[in-house]
């Protein structure tokens, strides 16, 4: 693999991280997401977004650096659903520049990910993704994340149904 390094992001971050949600969101939402609400996200929009959210410590973001290119991002914490108690993480997100996608560095961002969630004392993780979303959906699988009865609607431009997928982690 290519040199590569994971290390906590800062609010300097923020332009590369809405680089990679920008682009991300475009190419693995395409056909998922109606084109104006992919067309109408902007990096200047996020970079504001990942300024305050690092700046106010609203989000635990990490990222990965392949040959000093900020290649991708994961956001993780407590978990946020409220039928689920403390023994779950969360992986809040996962995004990758598209031209770094099947080279094995969001495997390598998720076992961070995950690791650091055991190192939390959590004893499962879970994520929710898009029911359309089979590459994203496919991955998770690969890792080892089962996919649950939990389904919730929200709204992204149309009705979308998202999954949450659960995984129990080995401490």
């Amino acid at each position: 693999m290519e040199n590569a390094i994971i290390r906590w992001a800062n609010p300097k971050d923020s332009k590369a991280l809405a680089l990679i949600h920008t682009a991300g969101w475009q190419a693995a939402y395409k056909g998922i997401i109606p084109d104006e609400i992919l067309d109408n996200i902007s990096v200047e929009k996020r970079s504001k977004y990942f300024e305050a959210a690092l700046t106010e410590g609203r989000d635990e973001t990490a990222l990965i650096e392949v040959d000093t290119i900020t290649a991708g991002f994961l956001t993780l914490g407590h978990n946020r659903d409220e039928d689920l108690d403390n023994t779950y993480g969360e992986i809040w997100g996962l995004y990758l520049l598209p031209q770094y996608w099947d080279r094995g560095i969001g495997r390598r961002l998720m076992d961070w990910g995950t690791q650091e969630l055991i190192n939390r004392g959590y004893k499962y993780a879970t994520l929710w993704v898009l029911a359309d979303n089979n590459r994203g959906k496919n991955f998770y699988f690969k890792l080892g994340f089962l996919q649950e009865s939990k389904v919730k609607e929200i709204q992204i431009g149309k009705l979308l149904k998202e999954e949450r997928l659960i995984k129990e982690l080995l401490l």
